[in-house]
């Protein structure tokens, strides 16, 4: 066997054993019971595959747009948690080949809560995951002490391997798909459970707001309706310390909640630090601690008679299209609740009237 034959079949062996190492890999990911587990195995995977220092894994968040941490391998594993890619300047965070690499690296940095990581002093390989269909659902940042040469066997490895993370990680985003149509479909029999249940109307907001806080798990909910003197008060509300909210009084057209009063369309503000003509409208500066809110208003026959609050989701992600029409479901059901309580009490009155008259004409 001369030296040319010997070489090839090393090769062969090295990719057969590497396949054999990639179907061991996702045998266990398929086993594994948490997905943080299971991420940390593609993660640990694709560094000991790119013989990388260290490894991170960060996944497209639809909800902010971003790159967000995910699972790390490496001496410094999980030093970027709770962080995300950035851009430096113009430049994309993510690459749009197969394979990138930057030496001493000015052109991404990793954002966490309270540091700005730079590569300047590392050798880096971003390597996007992505689906035949060009969607980017993650990147792999590979880090190095010095510069890494990746050979065509390895480049054919690797490309066979993010072919199938990348079909892991679809599948992945169309079951979190799923678990939001079945999160909407939750609080409607929810909320219809309610509604059939619950006769007296105090007790039935309050079921309705603990509703939101469930499903849009929130730090703070406030219902608010209007008033004879076309005023915003709060009628019910939880997580709201501190203040006297029986006190609380908004005018229509002042403050966030009561311009959203004064139109039909919901509210979504994911970081209202960077909106500064809606922090002019703040009132209650002192009490009002946010970085996301979302507000929809109740609308009965064509009129707004309140509005919804939210603020700050719990997770610490900020607000969603998809808790948009969330609240939106619950403020309608809310509105039809506040409408039917109305009209009771304007029915109650009518025949007190008409008992009245009756008793003066005697």
């Amino acid at each position: 066997m001369n030296d040319n034959v010997k070489k090839e079949f090393e090769q062969m062996r090295k990719q057969l054993e590497c396949f054999r190492d990639m179907h061991r890999t996702f045998a266990n990911i398929a086993g594994q019971v948490s997905q943080e587990q299971k991420d940390d195995r593609i993660c640990s995977q694709f560094r000991k595959m790119t013989g990388a220092e260290e490894t991170t894994l960060f996944l497209m968040n639809r909800k902010t747009g971003r790159f967000q941490f995910r699972a790390a391998a490496g001496k410094g594993a999980r030093k970027y948690d709770g962080g995300f890619l950035q851009p430096v300047g113009d430049e994309p965070a993510v690459p749009q080949g197969p394979v990138f690499e930057a030496g001493h690296s000015k052109t991404v940095t990793i954002q966490t809560k309270n540091k700005v990581h730079d590569f300047c002093d590392k050798f880096i390989m971003a390597v996007p995951i992505s689906a035949s269909s060009g969607t980017t659902y993650g990147v792999f940042l590979c880090e190095y002490d010095r510069a890494c040469a990746i050979d065509e066997s390895d480049a054919e490895q690797i490309n066979c391997f993010l072919n199938y993370v990348a079909l892991f990680y679809e599948s992945f985003y169309e079951i979190q798909t799923l678990r939001e149509k079945a999160r909407s479909l939750e609080l409607l029999y929810d909320i219809g459970n309610k509604l059939s249940n619950i006769r007296d109307e105090d007790q039935l907001l309050e079921a309705m707001l603990q509703s939101v806080i469930k499903y849009i798990p929130v730090d703070r909910c406030s219902l608010m309706i209007i008033d004879e003197k076309k005023y915003l008060r709060i009628k019910k509300a939880i997580g709201i310390r501190d203040v006297d909210i029986a006190k609380i009084k908004v005018p229509l057209g002042m403050g966030i909640a009561g311009h959203v009063a004064m139109g039909t369309r919901p509210l979504l503000v994911k970081d209202i630090s960077t909106e500064e003509h809606l922090m002019s409208m703040v009132q209650h500066k002192n009490n009002f601690r946010t970085n996301s809110l979302l507000i929809v208003p109740l609308v009965s026959q064509g009129e707004v008679i309140g509005v919804i609050n939210v603020s700050n989701r719990k997770d610490g992600l900020p607000f969603s299209e998809d808790d948009m029409e969330l609240l939106s479901k619950i403020g309608s059901e809310i509105a039809a609740v506040l409408q039917r309580s109305y009209l009771a009490l304007q029915l109650k009155k009518t025949r007190e009237l008409d008992g009245d008259i009756r008793r003066f004409s005697v």
